[in-house]
């Protein structure tokens, strides 16, 4: 018999901010590079190609004494039913006895997490003076890339978001996300003074940016690599699934790479396509983010690098930031148990 906490959205709004899920995330991969966590193969299934699929992400936290997995579901069709057109659930597990601890809503954890990995990226990967920020993708994550983005690098002075698949500056969209991203960081007890505009000239944008965070579906890269001038870093985020790309393959050779995960990067991420085209080989790939994190490889090496920071997104960020969660509703007696 165990008796779970299961935790709504709301539940997770109450105990989880962007700033947490910074600390969780940059303890996760530093738990990953030093053998304590460990992101086993992705499961992946398209029921309709283009309209429906799920994946299981899944692995352990040794540190944190659990195991678990997340899966999350895309129907395009939903939000047509009045539904949300990703649901998404964790399922947090003892690592002593397999025993349940926690459901969670992944949904309010994952956007959490994804802008907290972007902006590790920044944090450890750009260089110390990066001020201009430009948001490649105006979607429902580009609002916590900005927020976490702020919150890791308060240097950061000025933020440009572009649309890729528009050629029109979308203003209206980016006067939405500065106001959630603000929020967001308020949630933290955090502030910026930084200028977030839209912008319509992406090639522009990307040749005068310090650093770069993408996260769009793409599956024909958008960011050209003669656009990117030196110095400059990239988080790409949105690569997710086998065939999605969003910069040039032509760059990876001229950048230094990284990544949250070796086998999935290649398999699955924005080196994918790069590695497959024989543009560059898995092992040009420099570290895991969280071997840089604990000071076990060399992140940036000098000002005139470009760096690269394929983050397609593991496990042990949604356990980290879910236990943290967990911890903090049962401190405050929030969530609901139930007998299984």
């Amino acid at each position: 018999m165990s008796r779970p906490l299961v935790l709504s959205a709301e539940d997770v709004r109450k105990v989880l901010t962007i700033k947490d899920a910074l600390d969780a995330v940059e303890d996760a991969y530093g738990q990953k590079a030093t053998g304590e966590a460990s992101a086993w193969p992705m499961v992946y299934e398209q029921f309709v190609p283009g309209e429906s699929d799920m994946d299981i992400r899944s692995g352990e936290l040794k540190g944190a004494g659990l195991f678990g997995l997340k899966l999350t579901a895309w129907f395009s069709g939903n939000p047509s039913q009045g539904q949300p057109e990703i649901y998404g659930t964790t399922l947090l597990c003892d690592d002593r006895d397999g025993r349940p601890l926690a459901l969670v809503n992944a949904s309010a954890v994952t956007g959490l997490r994804t802008g907290a990995a972007g902006a590790l990226g920044i944090k450890h990967l750009a260089r110390k003076d990066a001020r201009r920020l430009l948001v490649c993708g105006c979607g429902h994550q580009s609002s916590f890339q900005v927020a976490a983005a702020l919150a890791a690098c308060p240097q950061i002075g000025y933020v440009q978001m572009w649309d890729p698949a528009s050629a029109e500056a979308p203003v209206a969209r980016v006067a939405q996300v500065a106001r959630e991203a603000k929020a967001l960081l308020a949630a933290a007890g955090l502030t910026s003074d930084a200028t977030i505009e839209a912008v319509a000239d992406g090639e522009a944008a990307v040749r005068v940016a310090d650093a770069i965070v993408t996260i769009t579906p793409a599956t024909t890269p958008f960011v050209q690599a003669d656009w990117v001038r030196p110095g400059t870093h990239l988080s790409c985020v949105g690569a997710d699934m086998e065939g999605k790309q969003e910069v040039q393959s032509a760059l990876a050779p001229r950048a230094r790479l990284f990544c949250d995960d070796r086998a999935q990067s290649v398999a699955s991420g924005e080196l994918e396509v790069p590695c497959k085209e024989g543009v560059i080989a898995p092992a040009d790939i420099v570290a895991e983010l969280g071997e840089v994190i604990v000071g076990r490889a060399q992140g940036r090496t000098s000002d005139d690098e470009v760096t690269l920071f394929d983050t397609s997104g593991i496990a042990a960020q949604d356990l980290a930031a879910s236990k943290m969660a967990y911890d903090r509703a049962v401190e405050l007696g929030l969530g609901t148990t139930v007998e299984l």
